[in-house]
């Protein structure tokens, strides 16, 4: 068994490290579209091509050719699938866990942390690698947009001390330790970064590569990144929302190409940004209804709606329901779910929503496949969830202990409820708090601590005063009694 483990740690790391993941992580066994709750995970002896053998629980698909295990002992290995036995192959095919859209994870997962350096007497931020150690020495003063900020997760942009953007081996791309633009805003699907200049009435943003050289040679009084290749900007500072003593509008926001092509104007509209190809249009100023376009400005879905949120795994939360990229709705409008703001960006194929009325024996929430609508599982009451699904698992707070752990899409509980604080993941990546809030850790996927931050001591005087109203003058030693003359 050891050289059966031994193997298939080897492929976890190469694939890991040298290629984009996509991956199931922690789908569950919970049997999918049937109106069933979730079970208990589910223990199988798998058999590999040479007869070795390997007792463990099978997490999800890992792209189109590998598969994640975890060991009755919570370690994780990632095989190939063509490694595995043709009953193993049969069985992880016709799984409910393979039926769901995978995640997709960097190839490089790094995380910001601040902790403390008891050397400098002060916090400091660095990166961490998947193994929770400094990824690079290089003295960061601050980390922006929660590290690699990047859809691609190639770059992150930070100050040290000028803003600038680093690379995942810590190499400066531009700025960082020398002049650059007074801000920057990541957050682009492609290698683009927005930068800011000025104040007043002579700020302007441009769109910067990654280099730092222009990728549109145009300046623009206002603008947001890039996404499905368009971005809004303004072209002058009188197009601002709100600019100039009369003004009560929403500003002009015009649509434009990677070419910098002046596309659409929106005057006077708020207008949400691209995902997917598709974007939310208000189409009226006080922004109470709203439309869905493409990419070239063309109406696809007119509502009019009163809400339209991002489109994720090619589906959206329209007015409380699920609506795909041609404007067809995947739920019923009158049915038995709702789904709340709170959970409209959960970036997973699943999404939480709360049935519309009580069903006796029925818990309120309920897991639904976001690109289809489908029911998955049901959330039992004495669980909270947080947000919605990251990285395959969404917070859940158990309502009994006021713990949080994490859930599964298909409504399992992966991580139990054990830590005081916890965050949603990102590439693979959670911050949390121990059993107490100052006690901060990060985990990975498979619930374990990968790295805490230092505590600063704290000097403890070696006698405390019990009373803090009572005055110091009173806590100094009696004067000794003179001798009677």
């Amino acid at each position: 068994m050891g050289e059966w483990l031994a193997s298939g740690a080897s492929i976890a790391s190469y694939w890991l490290v040298n290629r984009s993941l996509l991956t199931l992580y922690y789908s569950g066994l919970a049997i999918l579209f049937t109106g069933t709750s979730s079970v208990l995970a589910e223990l199988r002896e798998f058999t590999d091509v040479k007869g070795r053998k390997i007792t463990a629980e099978f997490l999800g698909l890992n792209g189109e050719s590998m598969v994640n295990l975890r060991m009755d002992g919570g370690k994780m290995v990632t095989v190939a699938l063509a490694r595995l036995s043709v009953d193993d192959q049969k069985y992880i095919t016709a799984h409910p866990a393979a039926k769901l859209s995978p995640v997709s994870l960097p190839a490089k997962p790094l995380i910001a942390v601040t902790d403390w350096n008891a050397k400098l007497q002060r916090d400091e931020s660095y990166f961490i690698n998947k193994n929770g150690q400094r990824a690079f020495r290089r003295p960061i003063r601050k980390i922006n947009e929660d590290g690699f900020a990047s859809g691609l997760w190639d770059f992150a942009v930070v100050e040290g001390p000028y803003p600038g953007l680093l690379d995942s081996e810590g190499m400066a791309l531009f700025g960082v330790s020398r002049s650059g633009p007074p801000k920057l805003t990541a957050g682009s699907d492609a290698p683009i970064v927005l930068a800011r200049y000025g104040t007043g009435e002579g700020a302007y943003v441009q769109y910067l590569r990654k280099d730092g050289k222009p990728f549109i040679q145009t300046r623009f009084a206002a603008g947001r990144p890039f996404n499905s290749e368009r971005a809004w900007v303004n072209l002058e500072p009188g197009d601002l929302p709100g600019s100039g003593a009369q003004r009560q509008g929403n500003g002009t926001w015009t649509l434009i190409d990677y070419q910098g092509n002046l596309l659409h104007a929106f005057e006077d509209l708020v207008v949400n940004d691209f995902s997917e190809g598709r974007a939310g249009v208000a189409l009226d100023i006080r922004s109470s209804e709203w439309a869905i376009i493409d990419t070239d400005a063309e109406v696809i879905a007119e509502g009019p709606f009163r809400r339209v949120g991002k489109f994720i795994n090619g589906a959206a939360v329209v007015d409380g329901l699920l609506m795909d990229r041609d404007g067809k709705w995947l739920m019923e409008e009158k049915g038995e779910w709702q789904i709340e703001r709170k959970y409209e960006n959960s970036e997973s194929d699943a999404i939480v929503a709360r049935r519309t009325r009580r069903i006796a024996g029925k818990p309120r929430f309920g897991i639904l496949r976001r690109s289809t609508g489908e029911f998955i599982a049901d959330i039992p009451d004495e669980y909270y969830v947080d947000r919605g699904f990251f990285d395959g698992l969404a917070v859940v707070r158990d309502m009994s202990t006021q713990n949080f752990g994490y859930l599964s899409r298909t409504g399992e509980i992966i991580i139990s409820p054990e830590f005081s604080r916890a965050a949603p993941f990102k590439g693979g990546f959670a911050r949390v708090s121990l059993e107490q809030l100052y006690e901060r850790a990060v985990i990975n996927l498979a619930g374990e601590v990968v790295w805490k931050a230092r505590l600063q001591e704290i000097a403890i005087p070696e006698e405390a005063n019990d009373d803090p109203l009572r005055k110091p003058e009173l806590d100094a030693p009696e004067a000794p009694e003179k001798p009677a003359p």
